[in-house]
């Protein structure tokens, strides 16, 4: 048995009842205050006697000035049955989560505490122990607030989906939804099964090509894995259904959840205003094959119009298809930093090739993110390849700027003028400006960050904000090694 002073437990907590009765007012609510928000003494009329406070903005709700006054009287009207079960109590019959009460303040929130009292047989006052519980009550706020929040985007998605479905269901033109890698169908509207001649049900996880006659299944199979790779639709005129009858197909694919799945839209064979409509002319410019690149690609004109990208890059713009980036400028996914572009194909006039180039990049969901762009210019087309990498996963040695980058894409602004507005310019120019005084201060000093700051005339919390803005948290000066 464990002995607290010499004396076993029970002796030991009977010593401390003691003490606390030895001990005056002051030393009471100094000692427990150590581990509580509030603490009152009240005497045997259960008026306060002493107040102590852990937060001197807790007097604001009247406790201040509670010294002589009922704790009754403190606390909102709905409280008061609570402080009088809380005082009426005592022993094994007290709550042990204690009494949530409210104390009332003019013109601000009521302040919620929970209270716990204690006594002991011969002590003039009764111990009460407070914890408020704003934090929580504000954590509970927010909880709720996200709740709503989510439950309210939930109602809207669902309200969507019935808007999309019902156009889906009621297109007069039939279209099959196919899973790209299992190739069955995920779903059908009623157009295509009424022209497929198929049933109402039980067409959903069946395989595509079932759908289909025999021998139109591997000419079915070849169009499907060109679909998916293909950077426009894939037409296949006049295939026979399982049924007999022949239809026409254009297969597009798009991306959904990392994966690429299809949809299929089906005709007549004899609609040839329905088969314009699908037609699509293929490019006939070739393009460089970036599927098999593992960052972001692009590949665009020389005017920045997007002529190819991988799927990585898909996935940064989350843009569902290939054909929804194909034809767009590449200056629409820099819309906040726009200058950035006009500065980096002027340099690829002047050099072929262009590393480390920072900017920050804008997704078809209006998030940031900072991007880091190696460039190369095809001399005979002008067309440009691009990768486009999170700074934060290139090599180190990609993610250093070269020596004098700077000043190179500072050289770039002279080719802007007239082009862009000179707010624009000014601004831009002065971001380019800061960047290389802020590297050359980290040279200066071997990347002492403290001194480097002090020299700019910046704190160091300023000092990182900048870094992380300009892609430099992991800047080493030339020469050094991390």
């Amino acid at each position: 048995m464990k002995t607290l002073n010499g004396h076993a437990d029970k002796d030991g907590f009977e010593s401390a009842v003691g003490l606390l009765k030895a001990l005056d007012p002051d030393a009471v609510g100094a000692l427990v205050g150590l581990g509580a928000d509030i603490v009152l003494l009240l005497d045997n009329a259960h008026a306060v006697h002493r107040v102590y406070l852990a937060d001197e903005e807790l007097g604001r709700f009247g406790l201040a000035r509670a010294e002589g006054k009922k704790l009754q009287d403190l606390v909102t009207i709905e409280s008061v049955p609570k402080i009088d079960a809380m005082l009426a109590v005592t022993g094994e019959a007290r709550r042990e989560r204690g009494y949530q009460v409210n104390h009332r303040a003019a013109g601000r929130p009521d302040l919620p505490v929970v209270y716990s009292a204690y006594g002991a047989p011969g002590y003039p006052f009764t111990l009460v122990v407070g914890r408020e519980l704003r934090q929580q009550m504000r954590d509970q706020q927010r909880l709720v607030d996200t709740q709503m929040e989510l439950e309210s985007e939930y109602r809207d998605l669902q309200e969507a989906e019935a808007r999309y479905r019902t156009a889906f269901q009621i297109s007069a033109v039939g279209h099959i939804m196919v899973d790209g890698e299992k190739r069955s169908v995920l779903d059908a509207n009623a157009a295509a099964l009424s022209l497929l001649s198929l049933g109402t049900s039980g067409v959903v996880g069946k395989p595509l090509r079932e759908l289909f006659d025999k021998e139109e299944r591997d000419r079915l199979s070849d169009a499907v894995g060109e679909a998916r790779h293909a950077p426009h639709p894939v037409t296949v005129e006049t295939i026979q259904s399982a049924r007999g009858v022949p239809v026409s197909l254009s297969l597009r694919a798009y991306r959904e959840n990392g994966f690429t799945n299809l949809i299929v839209s089906v005709w007549p064979s004899g609609d040839t205003g329905e088969a314009r409509r699908q037609r699509v002319v293929k490019a006939e410019r070739q393009v460089v094959d970036l599927s098999d690149l593992p960052e972001a690609a692009v590949q665009t004109s020389s005017d920045g119009i997007v002529l190819a990208a991988n799927a990585a890059f898909l996935d940064i713009v989350h843009a569902p298809s290939l054909p929804q980036v194909l034809g767009r400028g590449i200056g629409s996914w820099f819309s906040k930093s726009a200058l950035d572009i006009h500065v980096l194909y002027s340099r690829l006039a002047d050099e072929q090739v262009v590393r480390g180039f920072s900017s920050t990049l804008t997704d078809n969901l209006a998030a940031d993110r900072p991007v880091t762009i190696s460039a190369r210019r095809n001399a005979d087309s002008g067309e440009i390849q691009m990768i486009l990498a999170s700074p934060a996963i290139l090599p180190e040695r990609l993610a250093i700027p070269a020596p004098g980058a700077g000043e190179q894409q500072a050289e770039g602004f002279a080719n802007l003028v007239g082009k862009v507005p000179l707010k624009d310019l000014m601004r831009e120019s002065l971001d380019v400006i800061e960047k290389i005084c802020i590297e050359a201060a980290l040279d200066q000093t071997h990347n002492n960050r403290a001194l480097a700051a002090q020299i700019l005339g910046l704190s160091r919390q300023s000092l990182y904000i900048k870094l992380r803005r300009y892609g430099l948290e992991d800047y080493r000066p030339a020469g050094e090694t991390s």
